[in-house]
């Protein structure tokens, strides 16, 4: 008899793997833009990052497809977890630490992502599979969300940050040497900022002139 191990190694959820979530959702002068807005767009993100293998992409994406109730709870789901994200980091920018609400629903989706190994025997008896038990996409979902709680863990979660522009809101960590940017990019948001104070003091200028 021959041992086939098809499971999908498990992945590294030690990186900024959140942060790319989070900003999946992004703005652009305040209009959202969804980077993943409909189940095969998800699917494909999830498998650019290795947290589902190719042949689950391509049984995910029949199965949604067939259940169209099924596909809107999944990417209702995969909704929360990216609100989470970026109210987590709008959290930590105000107070340098997640509310316990947001650590009692991380940990809720953390517990829906366990899975187990385990061997299986055909049908027939004559070879045995590896494979890994539990929901793909709710294993995905747990990942993402590890790897904010790594962070939160092992980083300076202080430099965890949502982008100040309110027409913004990017998630972004803050690799800089003094810890203090505001914005996600001070070439665009950052100038906006700056721009619009600049126009603010003007006019103020000008009623009390």
């Amino acid at each position: 008899m021959s041992l086939n191990h098809e499971s999908l190694p498990e992945p590294n959820a030690a990186g900024e793997l959140f942060v790319d979530f989070a900003n999946t959702l992004e703005y652009d002068r305040g209009e959202a833009i969804d980077s993943v807005p409909e189940p095969d767009a998800l699917l494909t993100w999830l498998r650019e990052r290795d947290l589902i293998s190719d042949r689950g992409r391509a049984t995910e994406s029949a199965r949604l497809r067939r259940d169209p109730q099924e596909a809107a709870r999944r990417l209702e789901r995969f909704g929360h977890l990216r609100q989470l994200l970026h109210d987590v980091a709008e959290s930590v920018g105000r107070s340098g630490h997640p509310s316990k609400r947001q650590v009692r629903e991380l940990n809720h989706i953390l517990r829906h992502g366990l899975h187990y190994h385990e061997l299986r025997l055909d049908s027939d008896g004559t070879r045995y599979a590896f494979a890994q038990v539990g929901d793909r996409l709710d294993q995905a979902r747990a990942t993402i969300a590890s790897s904010l709680a790594h962070f939160l863990a092992d980083d300076d979660a202080s430099r965890l940050r949502a982008c100040a522009n309110p027409a913004c809101r990017l998630v972004f960590v803050d690799h800089s040497p003094t810890g203090r940017r505001r914005w996600c990019d001070m070439r665009t948001c950052g100038n906006q900022a700056k721009v619009a104070r600049h126009r603010a003091r003007a006019r103020e200028s000008a009623e009390h002139g």
